[in-house]
C-alpha cells in the first residue's frame, strides 16, 4: 500500500470516528436533558427520595445537555460555512481567511461539546448517587 493510499484510509477512518463522536455527544446532550427533567418531575419513588442538593446538579446537567447540543449545531454550521466559502473561492477553491476562522470555531465547538457532555454526565451521576446506597460501601 502506498503512503498516499494509507493516508487516504486513515483520513476516512478519522472522518468516521469524528462523525460517531459528534453523534454520541449529541445523544448524550439529549439524554442529559431528558434524564434531568424526568428526575426533577418527581414522578417516581426513586426521584422522590433524592437529596435536595441534587436538584441543582440536575439543572446543571440539563444546562450542559442543552449547551452540548447547541455546540453540535454550531460545529455543523461552521463546517457548512467553511465549505461554502472554499467552494465559492474560484479558481483554486482554497479556504479564505474567513473560512479558516470558521474551521477554528468548528474545532473549538467539537472539543467543547465533548467536555460539556462529560461534565453534565458527572453532575447527573452525582445527583443519582445521592439517592443510591451501596450496602457493601456502607459498612
Amino acid at each position: 500500500m502506498t503512503p498516499a493510499k494509507r493516508l487516504e484510509n486513515i483520513r476516512k477512518e478519522q472522518d468516521s470516528y469524528s462523525s460517531k463522536v459528534s453523534e454520541t455527544s449529541r445523544y448524550i446532550g439529549y439524554g442529559l436533558v431528558a434524564a434531568a427533567f424526568s428526575l426533577l418531575s418527581r414522578a417516581t419513588e426513586f426521584s422522590k427520595g433524592m437529596e435536595p442538593f441534587a436538584d441543582n446538579l440536575l439543572i446543571w446537567s440539563a444546562i450542559c445537555g442543552c449547551v452540548a447540543v447547541s455546540l453540535d449545531y454550531l460545529q455543523m454550521l461552521m463546517g457548512w460555512l467553511a465549505a461554502s466559502q472554499a467552494a465559492s473561492n474560484k479558481p483554486d477553491y482554497e479556504p479564505t481567511k474567513l473560512g479558516r476562522t470558521f474551521v477554528k470555531i468548528l474545532n473549538v465547538a467539537f472539543y467543547s461539546k465533548q467536555a460539556v457532555a462529560v461534565v453534565g454526565v458527572i453532575f447527573l451521576l452525582i445527583a443519582i448517587g445521592s439517592r443510591v446506597s451501596v450496602p457493601a460501601l456502607a459498612n
